[in-house]
């Protein structure tokens, strides 16, 4: 099957190849606030515009139009004007559509929302050869989701980017790339073992100056010859084996060095170094980034914020109904929990949790994770903490489609909603109110479910729980993924959030 591309319409005007509905675009999604005066009108900001003409082709029959509205405020707003536009309701027609566009203009974003995520790399692979292969910029931009809620939510914040990208384009096309001599590289001169250098510290630097001179290979190859070098796969090497390590790592240490730095890792005289203890010895002490983090995620956890975490704080987060042993009547829930909680009860084990504690606990988790971006992301995520710019933003918070009594709608984001089980929809609500989100008439969640807040009719304002006799909640079946090591759940994969 062939597509023929006709000639493009001016953006905003209907192709006869458009094949979205008549309804005009739903108007953009945004919060409800209700001010006391209309604010005073502010001069909009404009961009000097940019010169070219850029191609627009919609691809597939997924939310058409708000990927229209999306593309064309984005352009506007990067001083891009004169765009045309077309569409390719069929995805495999995409690329052969694209390839006549091309022809009429200086680049194209080829728009789409692909719910099939098998289908997306290669479509992505195609658009790229094309673009090589036309000398036309082709800008891809499809948005790979199987939920089109989220997939919708994403629109604006992608439109914005590819319009970004096609401005530069543009740019590039019409003036000349400036170029500058590479800097030549500072290189420090390596240190020096000399045979008298005998103290601790002094050799702990040379240690970490030499990894650090390689950059995150020098940590991951000395990372490896530790488990290589771990004869027992018992997460700890001996003295012997830590001979290996160093020799391999060419320092060129003489036995007696070898020794003092042994014994600075082996604190507690046993004969061994345990791996985490090792690897954290190296990178030392959580960073300032990183370590606020793990402060944000203790206060989610201390329910009480009496600045410890107790089985009543962890009893308020997770539920233990659904673990096997529990299940199997061969433990308590509070034993379960118990466990839980001693995974952070990393120094006096009295099950309370300080956060001395906490943060010594990440600060051996953090030693196995190279990059702060993706920390964040792991400790954001684990604690469902919001916020977060890039890639390093929240994704494990709920969001959720509001219908607003004037008959709009918003996505909106339950923000820190560990706690909030996916069946605890009056709280969802709750926690909206307590955002700013009012006039709420209902609240659907990914799975289709509509509520409204407490049984209320159609066109009823909206009142917090708090205003009604309390109910009973019941316990959520969504399970709190993590992985003690990698991901900062602490071994919470069979216990519940509320």
């Amino acid at each position: 099957m062939f597509f023929a591309a006709k000639k493009p319409a001016p953006f905003g005007a209907r192709s006869s190849m458009d094949s979205w509905n008549d309804a005009p675009p739903a108007p953009a999604a945004s919060a409800k606030v209700a001010p006391p005066a209309p604010p005073a009108p502010v001069a909009a900001v404009k961009k000097s515009p940019v010169v070219g003409k850029v191609g627009v082709i919609i691809g597939g029959d997924l939310a058409t139009d708000a990927i229209t509205a999306a593309v064309a405020k984005a352009l506007v707003a990067e001083g891009i004007s004169g765009s045309v536009m077309t569409s390719a309701p069929e995805l495999s027609t995409l690329v052969f559509a694209t390839k006549k566009l091309a022809s009429q203009v200086d680049t194209v974003i080829v728009a789409a929302i692909v719910a099939d995520s098998s289908l997306a790399p290669a479509l992505q692979s195609a658009l790229t050869q094309l673009s090589l292969s036309t000398d036309v910029p082709i800008i891809p931009g499809l948005v790979v989701r199987e939920s089109l809620l989220e997939a919708k939510a994403l629109l604006s914040t992608n439109a914005a980017a590819w319009a970004k990208a096609a401005a530069s384009v543009l740019s590039l096309k019409n003036g000349k790339i400036k170029v500058e001599p590479v800097p030549e590289p500072v290189i420090a001169p390596p240190a020096v073992i000399t045979p008298v250098m005998e103290d601790a510290n002094a050799l702990m630097n040379v240690l970490k100056e030499s990894l650090n001179s390689h950059g995150a290979r020098g940590i991951a190859g000395i990372s490896r010859k530790f488990r290589i070098a771990d004869d027992d796969n018992s997460g700890k090497i001996d003295f012997k084996e830590f001979v290996k390590v160093i020799s391999e790592h060419a320092l060129n240490w003489s036995a007696k060095q070898v020794r003092i730095v042994f014994d600075h890792f082996d604190s507690d005289r046993s004969g061994a170094i345990d791996f985490d203890e090792f690897i954290f010895g190296i990178r030392g002490q959580l960073n300032d980034r990183r370590r606020q983090l793990v402060l944000m995620a203790f206060e989610i956890l201390d329910s009480d914020h009496s600045g410890v975490v107790e089985l009543n704080d962890i009893s308020a987060k997770y539920n233990a109904d659904k673990h096997p042993d529990v299940l199997a009547g061969r433990r308590s829930k509070d034993d379960v929990l118990r466990e839980f909680l001693d995974t952070f009860d990393t120094i006096d084990k009295d099950g309370r949790v300080t956060t001395a504690e906490f943060i010594k606990y990440y600060g051996n988790c953090s030693s196995s994770i190279d990059d702060d971006d993706y920390f964040e992301l792991m400790i954001r995520n684990a604690w469902h903490i919001s916020g977060g710019e890039g890639w390093c933003a929240n994704s494990s918070c709920r969001r959720v489609l509001v219908g607003h009594t004037d008959g709009s709608q918003t996505v909106e984001e339950i923000k820190n909603d560990l706690g909030i089980g996916a069946d605890d929809r009056q709280k969802m609500v709750d926690r909206l109110i307590e955002q700013g989100v009012s006039d709420i008439e209902y609240i659907e969640s990914s799975d289709g479910v509509k509520f409204r807040p407490n049984g209320a009719a159609p066109g009823t304002p909206t009142r917090r729980s708090a205003d009604f006799a309390d109910s009973p909640s019941k316990p959520s079946n969504l399970a709190a993924t993590g992985n003690r090591r990698r991901h900062g759940g602490g071994g919470a994969s069979t216990l519940q959030l509320f």
